[in-house]
């Protein structure tokens, strides 16, 4: 009987033991990985103590429990709703994750619960978004945590979940969480819920560019990956770079010829954007015929995307102009690049380094990147605000 006893009192141990989870693991410090949630429904009932069970149409039961954060949605109407007030037999639908339990039935721990269920309508489908794809005056389209993309209208209607805030297409970021209605395959409706956590695996909140990076994906000019990744650290590439401009513009229809570079003729998902950049003159190729869509950005070739966009929107210097940069290794930036660097350093968008260099042919991260897009663009919004 002892060994029994410590038998079961070790196996208990070591499942203890794996639901603890290693440290760092969060990557960045951050809490707010995509979650895996399983959609649960069928038929509600309370058991002694309030205990509440879920039955689904092959019988099966699950324990459901609930927490201070499950969120109570009317699944006609998108408002706030009390569990407590669904009768016994009624149909609900859960999103939920699985509890930790050695014996059968099943528990889990409810996120999501929609009641008020019509057999004639369609229930809403709770999703977080992990990425902005698109968005200008038309709407939103993001890449869901399922890997499906959903686009979100200016005709919707968006509301928010459980507040009186105004909020429109534009506030669903990387990271958020939306329930959404469909008439005919489009989305007439939204449910956006509060940001309870940071939007990326790999930026902690005290990151020096945070706000920079969380304001250029939620834009759509830059993205994250699939599980919410941004990797400030790598090098910004020159697909990623015209990607961003296509999308700083609002992803204009595309009426010109795809360029003949050599090297993007398998495609891409930045093709669009590049065959727009080269028809507007913002990007041009190598000596050889090609485009070198992986190639690293620096710091001089950043500020020549943006003062070339600037010009294409009919800013920049006008007239002549003509004055020397103090920076100590100014001699260093190329010449196509001098009218660029100039205008960027004087408008506050490229920054000298610590060691008061420029710094003009050293990769720029995409954290960098970001935080030069974020001054461009506010730039861009106080000089038309004074207009």
């Amino acid at each position: 009987m002892r060994k029994r006893i410590c038998k079961l009192l070790s196996l208990l141990l070591c499942v203890a033991m794996l639901a603890v989870p290693t440290a760092g693991a969060s990557g960045g410090g951050t809490q707010n990985t995509p979650q895996e949630l399983k959609m649960l429904e069928g038929t509600l009932s309370r058991g002694t103590g309030g205990l509440l069970s879920v039955t689904d149409g092959s019988g099966e039961k699950t324990i459901v429990h609930l927490s201070e954060s499950t969120r109570v949605v009317n699944a006609q109407t998108g408002a706030a709703a009390e569990l407590d007030r669904v009768k016994d037999g009624e149909t609900v639908r859960m999103y939920v994750r699985p509890a930790m339990t050695l014996l059968p039935p099943a528990e889990a721990v409810a996120v999501l619960a929609l009641c008020g269920l019509s057999k004639s309508t369609p229930a809403p489908t709770y999703q977080q978004a992990v990425a902005v794809d698109a968005v200008d005056e038309s709407g939103i389209t993001v890449t869901t945590s399922k890997g499906g993309q959903m686009t979100v209208s200016s005709s919707a209607k968006v509301m928010p979940y459980q507040t009186k805030n105004v909020v429109t297409y534009r506030d669903l970021i990387p990271g958020s969480w939306f329930l959404t209605w469909l008439d005919g395959g489009a989305v007439s409706r939204a449910v956006l819920f509060p940001y309870d956590g940071l939007p990326f695996t790999d930026v902690a909140k005290d990151y020096w560019a945070y706000d920079e990076i969380l304001g250029v994906t939620s834009k759509g000019l830059m993205r994250c990956n699939e599980t919410l990744k941004f990797r400030p650290t790598d090098a910004l590439t020159r697909a990623e770079m015209v990607q961003a401009l296509y999308h700083m513009a609002g992803c204009p229809m595309v009426i010109q010829s795809m360029p003949d570079f050599t090297d993007v003729q398998g495609g891409g998902d930045y093709i669009n954007a590049l065959t727009w950049a080269v028809g507007n003159k913002l990007v041009g190729g190598y000596k050889d015929n090609t485009f070198r869509p992986d190639t690293p950005v620096t710091r001089q070739q950043m500020a020549v995307f943006l003062y070339r966009w600037e010009q294409h929107r009919g800013g920049g210097f006008k007239g002549a102009w003509m004055f020397l940069l103090d920076y100590p290794d100014r001699d260093s930036i190329s010449d196509y690049a001098y009218e660029g660097v100039a205008w960027c350093t004087t408008n506050g968008i490229l920054t000298g380094r610590a060691d008061g260099t420029l710094a003009p042919g050293t990769t720029v991260t995409r954290a960098a990147a970001a935080a030069m897009m974020q001054r461009y663009l506010s730039r861009q919004a106080s000089a038309q605000s004074t207009d």
